[in-house]
């Protein structure tokens, strides 16, 4: 019998909690603050591959995000915005990432698209300097925001049409995910995982676990579903994850690009869960602007590189239903005591 490591999955950015049913003598945490978060790392092993392995978690994490920030002057990124239309050249594997985001885009009708940055720097979520935008002004700022106008050519050129700009944030976490979990597997820890804030990355190198995700009720703390789950990724996005308020209106950071304001769609809440960090962290912000029946129709029609399903736990706008894939059903979904008379748990087949 699998043996269970307990887990929070903080949407709302807070810490995690591993409880372990034997001894954690061999248990070992960090933290570092990075990617606009806190990050927290939890391993069990040996004390010197836990403290080498954990190492080489943040300077990976430190590399990558200085190769792929919007805001450091030092990156990639930011070279591309800066470079008044002409073309950049940037390493192979941010040509890669930016290709890859671009793919997601075209299958999502660009629900996600790292081009919406010229919006997100209008309502002020850059600098957290927020502001409603006058309708003119979201008017004029679209049509600066358009994937398919961003090039890269195959020696890892990239350039952008005038005025516009892109971020990587509602990806990079994914990618930097899916590094970690590399290294995690590489080591010789026994287990781990990396909270990067909204995005939990798991690794078990023993084959004796298997692990529970809890999901946070939005604005509260509160768990309100567990599930267990194999998947080394769960990532979701929510409304109450960056807001602010403004003539009691909230306005959070995913924005729809086809309006150009934050997205009025029917979702609370969305946790992808599966195998490629890339693909959920990207598809998490997708599935969120496109609503649930536009999610549920994208699930029945698309599978990751590998061709495996990607997995859900939806909860819908007015926090009455839970939508959850059948495999997450059937590994042993649960809603917590003080949520069962409240939520309807509807299965997607």
């Amino acid at each position: 019998m699998k043996r269970v490591i307990s887990l929070l999955l903080c949407i709302a950015m807070l810490p995690l909690v591993l409880c372990c049913c034997d001894s954690v003598t061999d248990e070992y945490t960090d933290e570092m603050f990075a990617l606009d978060t806190f990050i927290s790392f939890k391993m069990v092993g040996d004390e010197d591959v836990v403290n080498t392995t954990i190492e080489k978690c943040k300077s990976e994490i430190k590399r990558l995000e200085d190769l792929l920030s919007a805001t450091k002057s030092s990156s990639d990124v930011y070279a591309i915005n800066n470079a008044n239309s002409d073309k950049v050249s940037v390493s192979e594997e941010t040509a890669q990432l930016i290709i890859k985001a671009c793919e997601i885009s075209k299958t999502c009708n660009g629900a996600f698209d790292i081009s919406v940055y010229p919006l997100v720097k209008l309502w002020g979520f850059d600098t957290k300097e927020y502001l409603v935008p006058k309708p003119e002004s979201i008017a004029q700022t679209k049509a600066l925001v358009d994937y398919t106008k961003v090039n890269v050519s195959a020696d890892s050129f990239v350039s952008l049409c005038e005025g516009m700009s892109i971020d990587l944030g509602a990806i990079a976490k994914g990618y930097i995910g899916d590094k970690l979990w590399k290294i995690m597997k590489q080591s010789d820890i026994s287990r781990g995982l990396v909270n990067l804030g909204g995005m939990v990355v798991t690794c078990d190198n023993s084959d004796d676990y298997d692990y529970t995700i809890g999901v946070e009720y939005p604005d509260t703390g509160e768990v309100f579903a567990k599930y267990s789950t194999e998947y080394p990724f769960s990532v979701t996005s929510g409304a109450y994850q960056r807001y602010f308020e403004q003539d009691g209106v909230r306005y959070h950071h995913i924005i729809d690009t086809q309006s150009g304001y934050p997205s009025q769609s029917d979702i609370s809440s969305v946790t992808v869960i599966g195998n490629k960090g890339v693909d959920n962290d990207a598809l998490s912000t997708a599935f969120f602007v496109m609503g649930i029946d536009k999610t549920l129709e994208y699930l029945n029609t698309h599978t990751d590189e590998d061709g495996s399903n990607y997995s859900v736990v939806i909860l819908n706008a007015d926090k009455s239903k839970v939508y959850v894939s059948q495999d997450i059903l059937d590994s042993g979904f649960e809603l917590s005591a003080n949520f069962e008379e409240k939520i309807e748990i509807c299965e997607i087949k």
